[in-house]
């Protein structure tokens, strides 16, 4: 029997690779650096700032469409 092929998953393969990119320059940068959120100002090491902020750009990623697809949803709801 001939066996299907798999379609490979290429956003799975992209988020891999970005994030052991991401975890390769985070690791690298470990010293202890001073930043400024809102004229607050705190010390922390690099790695941790790099990890946040992919965190935070991750999340972003993931809620921004899903928040436009419900808009998008309510939109033709209403109509």
């Amino acid at each position: 029997m001939k066996q299907e092929k798999k379609p490979v998953n290429w956003r799975a393969w992209l988020v891999g690779v970005l994030s052991a990119l991401v975890l390769i320059v985070a690791l690298q940068n470990s010293q202890e650096v001073s930043f400024e959120v809102l004229s607050a100002s705190f010390k922390a090491p690099l790695i941790v700032i790099i990890l946040l902020a992919a965190l935070i750009g991750a999340l972003i990623g993931y809620a921004a469409p899903l928040v436009r697809r419900h808009h998008r949803e309510e939109k033709q709801h209403i109509t």
